[in-house]
């Protein structure tokens, strides 16, 4: 929260104090916040003893994915699996964490029924890696930004080496300057390439504002995979069976780049990508900063109340309701629609199923 209280305020250049109070924030909380943080301290103390061993976070998310079995109404070895753990952790924290997985886990079920709509090219763009026996001594990595709304491949970045934020944040930076144009949303995971430091605050430069979805979050994530099958049917032709060298390589993902793009597509009305992207490019180039200001603190309000309505309060339970507050404001907006089975969803219908 203080991050994005300090992002607000870097790109409007407004006082703390009216950033706080246009999300509805405590000044007084937000300056005890950057002083804890000044000095090395949690920002929010929590109660009970400290721990004696460091937490082993990545240890503990396997276990509650893998070893937890959850059913309808129980979670099964939870107890086991604290045990291993309670020397880390405390039980509040642990039962936290495990609440948010089911939650996440009942929203992915959820997910798989409903579908959404892009109705603006060009409004929110994807970034995915993914990696193939391409090349002849290394494992080639492939760096894919997607337009929701057009299907456009803004870029296919290939490489022999597993992509880092600067090299991500370069990328980004190239497709930005080469079209001219750059999109309000940008959806990412959770890799390390895309929440380093350099690409998000070049997102923060050009006020793009970034969703984090989890790693399987099928309204979204059903596009990219299926863009991602695109450029690699296009890239298994031109590289053929035997494996690449690394320029044919680079030059086979930028050849598929351009024919993914201009192949006429039923579901954009017989036009291609590119043409359904050109169409957009006023719309988009003509949405400044006064507009990204406004929608970025509309969502941030509306992911206040969702939070409030989720009844969690951790990084998962933010970024879900930040989701949840972008997708209602493109509802209200009319910049996407979202169905189920056929039918138009109100809005925060995703928040009153839980």
């Amino acid at each position: 929260m203080l991050d994005s209280v300090e992002s607000l305020r870097d790109r409007t250049g407004e006082a703390f104090r009216e950033v706080c109070r246009g999300v509805q924030l405590p000044y007084s909380s937000v300056m005890r916040w950057r002083e804890r943080r000044r000095e090395g301290l949690e920002l929010v103390s929590r109660p009970g003893p400290r721990k004696k061993k460091p937490l082993a976070r990545s240890r503990l998310d396997d276990a509650i994915e893998n070893d937890l079995r959850f059913g309808g109404k129980r979670i099964g070895g939870t107890l086991m699996v604290y045990d291993r753990f309670r020397e880390q952790i405390s039980r509040r924290d642990y039962y936290s964490l495990v609440r948010a997985t089911a939650l996440e886990l009942e929203g992915e079920q959820e997910a798989l029924k409903r579908r959404i709509e892009w109705l603006v090219p060009g409004l929110a763009w994807a970034l995915d890696d993914t990696e193939k026996d391409w090349l002849v001594r290394y494992r080639s990595f492939v760096t894919l930004t997607h337009d929701y709304g057009s299907r456009f491949a803004a870029g296919v970045q290939g490489d022999d080496t597993k992509p880092t934020g600067l090299m991500t944040a370069v990328m980004a930076e190239g497709i930005f300057s080469r079209m001219n144009m750059v999109p309000l949303f940008a959806k990412h995971d959770r890799g390390s390439n895309f929440m380093a430091k350099e690409l998000q605050d070049l997102f923060a430069e050009n006020m793009v504002i970034a969703l984090i979805s989890p790693a399987h979050y099928p309204p979204y994530n059903g596009a990219v995979e299926r863009a991602h099958q695109d450029i690699i049917r296009q890239e298994d032709g031109w590289i053929g069976r035997g494996a690449a060298a690394s320029l044919a390589f680079r030059l086979a993902c930028e050849v598929s780049r351009h024919e993914v793009n201009h192949i006429s597509r039923s579901s954009l009305g017989g036009l291609t990508a590119c043409q359904m992207m050109e169409e957009a490019r006023s719309f988009i180039q003509a949405f400044g900063r006064s507009q990204r200001k406004e929608a970025y603190v509309r969502i941030k309000e509306l992911a206040i109340d969702i939070g409030a309505e989720l009844g969690e309060h951790s990084d998962n339970a933010d970024e879900t309701a930040f989701r949840y507050a972008a997708e209602t404001w493109m509802q209200l907006n009319n910049m996407i629609k979202v169905t189920q089975n056929g039918e138009v969803l109100p809005h925060f219908y995703q928040i009153w199923s839980h």
